[in-house]
């Protein structure tokens, strides 16, 4: 009896899997529109993905950590001003050229100008002729970051009045009192980044920005476009892996992922050595806080002990509901190329808020069967890392300066 469940179980995973490996790799969403069908018909890697079919989310995820690409690339480090803020230039020896784009690529949150995902994109940016690229370095987990930095456009976009009912967008329920009192000063990545690329486009003058956000790296950007929508310098992006709702990526990451991720932003904030300044950015004790966050098991308790100190929240589950990229979408009117998976294990699929990115008719939703989170892998032998090639094919076509925004 047990024999024949076991063969009938057998039977039915192995048609599954015919199923998954005969499916079409790649879903698209967007609004139908002579404009978006253009953009997609330059992107022939959209269509050419070729999951490496033996594997699962989980092992994309961590195999692709292993693929470095062949060509080795050399970086000088900038600093923004005495922000804590930082760049990488990739330097082939050309120096800057303000009459081309810049490509600037953010990580993800514990990401840097080493990493192999983002050597990857490097790459295939120069297979693309991009000559401009730098690697963003936010000042969270940063070893020099100023936590007492107050950017120009700090909390700009965002309802922080709690007499203004009639706005939708209540963010000050969010926070503490004292924040928004202005009483103390929290971290506002996205006016950080806001502060990166003016810094940026004053010094160089380069004539159009094209970003590429990874991870937290693209919920960082997807919040600016969307909060910065009247002001924002970047002219198109990409969005790859990001977290679009944070409270049910929470609800889905798995235990081992969850002990995982702690372990690594443990690790990264052990390097940082905080600064005496940070004594004004808590309300209670620095020490404290920081040997809470060393101690905690799970990604939550560390986002209490920390995170949410640094932005000022009330509470996690305030900072997953307000820093999630699902409240920005409708507000986000740049070309935005959108790269998520289906297995991924820390943004959760399930997450993806697709009705509300379809609102804008610039996104596009690029939906892989397998690829798991920023990995990608193609390939009988994992021969290469995919996400880059589809990217760096979308913002090439608005790096020609006659490009116009319709």
């Amino acid at each position: 009896m047990f024999f024949y469940i076991f063969i009938i179980l057998l039977i039915l995973f192995m048609l599954y899997q015919v199923y998954q490996y005969k499916r079409p790799a790649v879903k698209l969403i967007y609004k139908e529109n002579e404009e978006i069908r253009q953009i997609i018909q330059r992107c022939p890697s959209l269509f050419s993905y070729f999951p490496t079919p033996y594997l699962n989310g989980f092992l994309h995820t961590v195999l692709s950590t292993f693929k470095h690409p062949k060509e080795k690339h050399s970086s000088n480090k900038e600093y923004i001003e005495n922000t804590g803020m930082s760049i990488d230039w990739i330097d082939r020896g050309h120096g800057i050229d303000k009459n081309k784009p810049l490509l600037f690529i953010m990580p993800g949150l514990t990401g840097n100008v080493e990493d192999g995902y983002i050597n990857t994109i490097v790459s295939e940016a120069h297979k693309q002729h991009f000559h401009n690229i730098c690697v963003y370095n936010y000042r969270v987990l940063q070893k020099d970051g100023d936590f007492t930095f107050k950017p120009k456009f700090y909390n700009y976009g965002l309802n922080m009045n709690p007499q203004n009912y009639d706005d939708p967008y209540r963010d000050y329920e969010h926070f503490e009192n004292d924040i928004i009192q202005n009483q103390r000063i929290r971290v506002d990545l996205p006016a950080d980044l806001h502060h990166c690329l003016s810094y940026l486009k004053q010094k160089y003058h380069f004539n159009k920005i094209l970003a590429i956000g990874c991870s937290y790296g693209g919920a960082q950007l997807g919040n600016y476009l969307g909060r910065f929508h009247n002001i924002r310098l970047v002219d198109a992006a990409v969005l790859v892996c990001a977290p679009h709702q944070m409270l049910i990526n929470q609800k889905y990451l798995s235990y081992s992922m969850d002990i995982a991720l702690t372990k690594i932003l443990q690790g990264k904030l052990k390097e940082c050595n905080p600064k005496q300044e940070c004594y004004l950015r808590y309300p209670i004790e620095c020490q404290k806080v920081v040997d809470r966050a060393l101690s905690a098991v799970w990604i939550s308790d560390f986002d209490a002990n920390f995170v949410i100190q640094m932005y000022g929240y009330k509470s996690v589950k305030d900072y997953y509901q307000h820093f999630s990229l699902a409240n920005r979408y409708p507000l986000i009117n740049t070309p935005t190329l959108c790269i998520c998976s289906e297995d991924d294990d820390v943004c959760h699929i399930k997450a993806l808020q697709q009705h509300l990115l379809q609102e804008s008719a610039k996104n596009i939703i690029c939906v892989t069967k397998a690829g798991g989170h920023i990995g990608f892998l193609e390939g009988w032998k994992t021969e290469s890392i995919w996400f880059p090639k589809p990217a760096m094919e979308y913002l090439r076509q608005f790096a020609d300066i006659h490009y116009k925004h319709h």
